[in-house]
């Protein structure tokens, strides 16, 4: 009997939302597959959609197979648990030993599956990666797989998004042929001469309202410049055709995405352009997609706190800043003391709600201008800007000290646990990312070695005798 989560209906709702069961194969996916097997030097991997009855590859590297009955699929053990499930030998799991994936083609032995995590306890299938030969898989690997699941989860919300905005598109150009797209007859100043019906729909204005007016009347100030530009560029005749992307106001005050295509037209006598034509259509659905994707690849999913890529994109601003203005910043490496206990005795649900609060408090202390990322299981860094001076960062350091050592409550649990803090600065240890990194976690490591709870510069000549390890010397300096 095939195991079912407590939640299966809503977990099967939330899986035919994204409206992908039976739809043809798409290589991103299969792309993934094979980026999951290279990674693990692995034969076979799949993303596998778990259906009532069935599981269903939406995407698959090394197998010739599209799916399986459900009441053999590994993967229906998998979405059990958030965490990855690693069979290492399935000739010795009672619950595999005589499965037919087993004793016959592709003869699995080796099985790790991440789940597909839609929503906390909605798991939608897995990212799972196979072996015919017994093999380990260690905690490194277990989180890299649920790395890319997670990657393969933002693929499956675009893509429903992707076919969400296709239908809306194809919709609009059925009802183009009746002009539900707002269509719109201009001057070459820009003044509207002739606004379709769709502008009540569009904007929630009746089209009369709109005649004479200019669209520059209803752009967003931040879209305002680049929108002139092209309006500049149409009303002086240097290009015939131009799409723009920017919001209206519309009429109760709210925002909507719009992507207009401009025509220009001429006079039938003189030939000379006379103004333009111009398709208005709401693109919104596709904006906040794609807001929502940026936001995915520069944050962490479980705390919400930006991500090694948002920690790269930052320093880097943050560099060109002070090297214009002659400035400096801090990098604040922080690891969680006792978190590891916490994980061990409460749960890894615990956990999870552990680094949630840890990434409030983290809020709560730095300024709306530093950056705070997360960038492994519980370690933190902190992006300080300004002066980059050492009494600026000791401040910090002391507050964030203060903040972790205060009891944090887990569902009627109090937990007490602290963080050490290794401190680089680019006045003292430069400017180059990789370098300032590892001096700000090597004096990470020194606060840990000393007793925890604490904080330690990179360059210390007070304290680089502290220790006889290189792993604690620190970097030669190089002041900005």
């Amino acid at each position: 009997m095939v195991p079912l989560p407590h939640n299966e209906p809503a977990r099967l709702a939330a899986l035919r939302s994204l409206d992908v069961i039976g739809m043809p194969p798409e290589p991103h996916f299969d792309a993934l597959c094979r980026t999951a097997a290279a990674l693990f030097s692995l034969p076979i991997a799949l993303v596998s959609l778990v259906e009532e009855n069935d599981q269903w590859f939406k995407g698959k590297c090394g197998l010739d197979l599209d799916g399986t009955s459900r009441e053999v699929s590994f993967c229906s053990h998998a979405i059990l648990s958030p965490e990855v499930m690693v069979i290492e030998d399935a000739t010795r799991d009672d619950r595999f030993v005589v499965n037919p994936l087993v004793t016959g083609k592709p003869h699995i032995r080796f099985y790790a599956g991440a789940p597909l995590v839609l929503a906390p306890g909605l798991h939608a299938g897995t990212l799972c990666t196979i072996d015919t030969q017994p093999r380990t898989f260690s905690t490194e690997q277990r989180r890299q797989l649920q790395d890319v699941a997670q990657v393969v989860v933002a693929q499956l919300r675009l893509h429903a998004a992707e076919r969400a905005l296709r239908e809306r598109e194809a919709g609009y150009r059925l009802l183009a042929d009746n002009t539900t797209d707002m269509v719109v007859r201009s001057d070459l100043d820009g003044t509207r001469r002739y606004v379709s019906p769709a502008a009540k729909l569009l904007l929630g204005y009746e089209a009369e309202a709109l005649v004479g007016t200019r669209p520059l009347d209803f752009v967003h100030p931040d879209d305002a410049d680049e929108y002139r530009r092209l309006l500049d560029d149409i009303g002086a005749a240097r290009v015939t055709h131009a799409v723009g992307q920017q919001r209206y106001r519309r009429k109760d005050g709210t925002w909507v995405w719009v992507e207009a295509s401009f025509s220009l037209t001429y006079d039938e006598i003189t030939s000379r352009p006379d103004g333009y034509v111009a398709s208005v259509r709401d693109i919104t659905v596709r904006k906040e997609s794609e807001q929502r994707m940026a936001h995915l690849a520069r944050h962490d999913a479980l705390t919400g706190l930006g991500n090694r890529v948002l920690f790269r994109e930052r320093f880097d601003e943050e560099t060109a800043r002070a090297s214009r203005a002659e400035g400096g910043f801090a990098i604040l490496c922080l690891d969680l003391d006792r978190f590891k206990g916490v994980n061990d005795t409460l749960g890894h649900q615990a956990g999870d709600q552990l680094l949630r609060h840890v990434a409030d408090r983290l809020r709560s202390v730095v300024r709306i201008e530093d950056t705070v990322a997360r960038i492994g299981g519980d370690e933190f860094v902190v992006i300080q800007t300004g002066s980059g001076r050492r009494e600026d960062a000791t401040r910090l350091a002391e507050r964030l000290i203060a903040a972790m050592s205060l009891p944090i409550d887990l569902d009627g649990h109090p937990v007490g646990i602290g963080v050490s803090i290794g401190i680089a600065l680019t006045r003292e240890d430069g400017f180059d990312r990789e370098a300032l990194y590892r001096a700000a976690d090597r004096a990470l490591y020194r606060a840990k070695a000393e007793g925890r709870n604490a904080f330690r510069f990179a360059y210390a000549p007070d304290q680089a005798q502290v220790t006889g390890d290189a792993a604690f010397e620190p970097l030669d300096r190089q002041v900005a």
